[in-house]
């Protein structure tokens, strides 16, 4: 029947072919002020470090990092939380377009996957935050940090790629294909299970909105966000570490224009809700300006490289079915709780009160740089960093025609 034939075409644009690049821009930019609207900022490393926690505290690896008190539980923990939701909706999403498989990779992709995450792990946990908590959010809440961050991953992401490209001509070890797939490829049921764990997460998010603790109303929201941030960045297949890896590698720099759009949705509907009242902005105001954002992006841009994608990336490619990714989130997740716990013992992150300007808060690594503060208003706040959006949107477009910053010929 002829309707049943249109109700499908519309089915698989919505959850079969792949979303354009700019629509998952603007989605992703009115997510983050949606999360930002309703009370904090958009995160991953911290969810992933407190199932790190949980590792080390199960492995008695605890007392010796010096940590004594037990770790916040997952399910109570925001950023867990908001990770969990992005797990479970890119899972979904990968299961409504039947593109659920378990995949195992070569056994030199899995070393990839274990060098990358803990590299990742590092990198996030020096800039304070992942590409997501320390670039993302930083920038469109005004944290200048975020800028070192972005230029970090920069440079890192060039020299990822040099490595790949040499890795690709040198090292044959490992490269046999162990690649196998679980269930066919028609996959008929997948459809079902993933509404299954949509219809999951949409009453596990309701029952805490609803609920008599006003902690657990504030998870329920962070939830249902993140499940919304894991569906389009599954059907986009938006990931960061395209948005820095492809304009070196190939010239194309059509998902790092489309990263451009989301932050300037992010920093022009941030703006205004600061300008309103909102102080969600503090959960992103890292104070390791610059060393630690700078520093923590390069490695951080490496590791995302060898492991095939950043944290939100990996997130949802683990979803996806892919062992490799699996890899790269636990060492990622279990790097950044120990590191991060070693940092603290040597001094390194331990936060204390920067004497000078009463309020913020300092590092060895660098100081908090709250731009509207710093720069006394809005006006060069949101010139410098709508500036700063429209230098590079204009630098990768020119290396789309030129490949001027290609870094393999």
């Amino acid at each position: 029947m002829a309707w049943v034939k249109s109700i499908k075409t519309h089915y698989d644009k919505v959850f079969v072919e792949e979303w354009p690049a700019y629509t998952s821009g603007i989605l992703l930019g009115f997510l983050i002020v949606l999360v930002f609207a309703w009370g904090r900022t958009w995160g991953v490393q911290g969810g992933l470090a407190n199932w790190g926690y949980w590792f080390n505290s199960f492995i008695g690896l605890s007392k010796p990092l010096g940590i004594n008190s037990p770790p916040e539980s997952p399910l109570r923990n925001s950023t867990s939380i908001m990770a969990i939701g992005l797990l479970l909706g890119a899972f979904a999403a990968a299961l409504m377009s039947k593109q659920f498989s378990l995949r195992v990779p070569p056994l030199l992709e899995m070393v990839k996957g274990m060098i990358g995450g803990t590299l990742m792990g590092i990198g996030a946990t020096l800039s304070m935050g992942c590409n997501v908590g320390g670039f993302i959010s930083p920038v469109t809440s005004f944290n200048f940090s975020g800028w070192g961050m972005a230029l970090g991953m920069i440079i890192g992401a060039g020299i990822g790629v040099k490595i790949l490209w040499w890795e690709m001509g040198h090292i044959t070890w490992g490269r046999k294909n162990l690649q196998s797939y679980t269930g066919s490829g028609k996959g008929t049921f997948k459809p079902f299970f993933g509404l299954l764990v949509y219809g999951t997460c949409i009453y596990w998010g309701v029952q805490y909105l609803t609920g008599e603790e006003e902690g657990l109303k504030f998870l329920g929201g962070v939830l249902l966000i993140g499940l919304a941030f894991g569906v389009v960045l599954h059907r986009s297949r938006f990931c960061f570490a395209r948005v820095f890896r492809d304009p070196l590698m190939t010239g194309d720099g059509s998902m790092t224009k489309a990263a451009i759009l989301m932050l300037l949705i992010g920093i022009l509907g941030n703006s205004l809700l600061i300008y309103n009242g909102s102080h969600s902005y503090y959960d992103a105001l890292t104070p390791v300006f610059w060393a630690g954002s700078l520093l923590g992006g390069t490695i951080f841009g490496i590791g995302m490289i060898a492991a095939g994608g950043c944290a939100s990336g990996s997130l949802w490619r683990a979803a996806e079915g892919h062992i490799k990714l699996w890899i790269a989130v636990f060492f990622f997740a279990w790097t950044s709780s120990w590191w991060k716990a070693l940092l603290v013992k040597w001094d390194i992150l331990r936060l204390h009160m920067d004497m000078s300007k009463p309020g913020t808060y300092i590092t060895k690594l660098g100081s908090q740089f709250y731009m509207p503060r710093e720069m006394h208003g809005w006006f060069w706040t949101l010139a410098i960093s709508l500036g700063l959006l429209a230098v590079w949107f204009i630098l990768v477009v020119y290396n789309e025609d030129t490949e001027r910053f290609t870094v393999v010929k």
